[in-house]
């Protein structure tokens, strides 16, 4: 399994602004792949992904498929609007350890995402649910690193990771087993790796 992108998220007023790099073997950062922004408060997701910060060249977006959908589908499209794939959460799993089906052209799952702590997700839904210091706690469970993994759902194995490499800055890296890497277009991939920081509220 090796690194193959970076996102990187910078905080601005109106706006959270991401940018998805390529990653070398060692988790270097390469070229830009694309940059997106997503805007806050917005009634039905939809974040758009051009291919530099000047965002002249549309490449890619995903949308919420229906407004207020408590299974989370949303659609990845390329630049005219033809679907390359999709992911939806899991809303009974996420319940407990959040988790995310990634779906191919057809809308049949190709790719579970899942926290790989079962502990540190039961910690964030019920140390807030703590007396009077609860809110207080849930800040400091905030500062643990949380991380997911990608599991093929044919064959279980797991075939990539996706862990953010600093306390404080919203920077994560996605790394894949070369095979997963081939079979699923790398934008359902970059989409997939904004969506867990972007929808994840995190």
């Amino acid at each position: 399994m090796n690194p193959k992108f970076i996102v990187e998220q910078k905080i601005t007023p109106f706006v959270n602004k991401y940018s998805v790099y390529k990653a070398d073997q060692n988790g270097v950062k390469g070229d830009i792949m694309s940059f997106a922004q997503q805007k806050r408060l917005a009634f039905k997701e939809k974040i758009e992904f051009y291919s530099d910060e000047t965002k002249t060249e549309l490449v890619f977006n995903f949308r919420a498929e229906k407004v207020l959908d408590v299974h989370g589908r949303y659609v990845i499209g390329d630049k005219s609007g033809q679907p390359v794939g999709s992911f939806n959460k899991i809303f009974g799993k996420s319940l407990f350890i959040s988790s995310w089906n990634i779906n191919d052209q057809t809308g049949q799952p190709v790719l579970l995402v899942k926290e790989n702590s079962l502990l540190l997700a039961l910690l964030r839904r019920l140390i807030g649910l703590v007396p009077y210091i609860g809110e207080y706690l849930s800040l400091i469970v905030m500062l643990f690193k949380y991380h997911f993994e990608f599991i093929d759902v044919q064959t279980g194995e797991k075939v990539g990771t996706y862990f953010k490499t600093t306390l404080f800055r919203d920077h994560y890296v996605l790394s894949l087993t070369d095979q997963a890497s081939s079979t699923i277009d790398w934008r359902t991939y970059a989409a997939m790796a904004v969506a867990l920081d972007a929808l994840q509220s995190r």
